[in-house]
């Protein structure tokens, strides 16, 4: 999910058009500026297929049988989407009378840089599109354990419409196992208290930097990160920058498509 994140005027000019403006798909897809003037992109969907989700978590479960806890840190979490979408694969991958095992990942510690998005997540409402209730659908037994219809509407500034939009409600499965803050990814990065038993998700956020930024993000992590513990990125990071190769650098190897471990 790309978070909040300030872009440079040249970038935005080439890049915005096409993924900020076009009305289709995701929970949310907005651009807007701040105070200062800066522009700011959000988007988001359920189960961004930019990664296996059900390998993932069967690999994260078997990679952690040994630690009692497991702390899932998630920056650029938006509208919700990406936490919901990590606490219903990790229930899913467990068989129904072992779902229980699953409380050691939770509850998620999601920050976002944006108040609004905050607050909308923090509502446990979201707007889908089709998409979204196909993709809930192929990754859950049943998405009526996880989500209920409402009549609410959720209202989003500058956010564009959604192609048959409906907006669902979160139940406490979710609402209860993640922990919506704000927090900037820089800040937030160097409280991490790890070892070894940490998942890392920054997803889709870091494409938007320059290289220098994102050393420096990866170098925190590298320092704040543990032999084991994991880093999740995404396509959009890989497809913009040398991200890969500034991972490897700081000693982090991928195990599959946009999963990475400290070695």
């Amino acid at each position: 999910m790309i978070q909040n994140i300030s872009f440079n005027r040249s970038f935005y000019n080439n890049f915005s058009n096409k993924h900020f403006q076009s009305p289709s798909f995701g929970t949310t897809n907005r651009i807007y500026e701040t105070e200062n003037g800066d522009t700011i992109g959000c988007n988001s969907w359920l189960f961004r297929n930019d990664i296996d989700w059900k390998r993932l978590a069967k690999y994260e479960i078997s990679h952690f049988a040994s630690k009692d806890k497991v702390n899932i840190v998630m920056f650029a979490a938006s509208d919700g989407s990406e936490g919901y979408s990590k606490i219903i694969s990790l229930f899913e991958a467990f068989d129904f009378y072992e779902k229980e095992k699953a409380q050691k990942f939770f509850p998620i510690i999601a920050y976002d840089i944006d108040d609004e998005i905050i607050a909308k997540a923090r509502s446990g409402l979201i707007n889908t599109c089709m998409e979204d209730r196909m993709n809930l659908q192929i990754h859950s037994e049943n998405y009526e354990d996880y989500f209920s219809h409402t009549a609410e509407n959720l209202e989003i500034s500058s956010d564009t419409d959604l192609y048959r939009k409906k907006t669902l409600k979160a139940k406490s499965v979710l609402t209860d196992n993640i922990r919506f803050n704000k927090g900037d990814m820089f800040e937030k990065i160097q409280t991490i208290k790890d070892d070894s038993n940490t998942i890392l998700m920054c997803r889709n956020i870091l494409g938007y930097f320059e290289d220098e930024k994102i050393e420096k993000f990866i170098k925190l992590a590298s320092q704040n990160l543990k032999t084991g513990s994991l880093f999740v990125i995404g396509d959009h990071d890989t497809q913009l920058t040398d991200v890969k190769s500034i991972m490897n650098k700081y000693g982090f190897e991928e195990v599959m498509k946009n999963v990475y471990k400290k070695a």
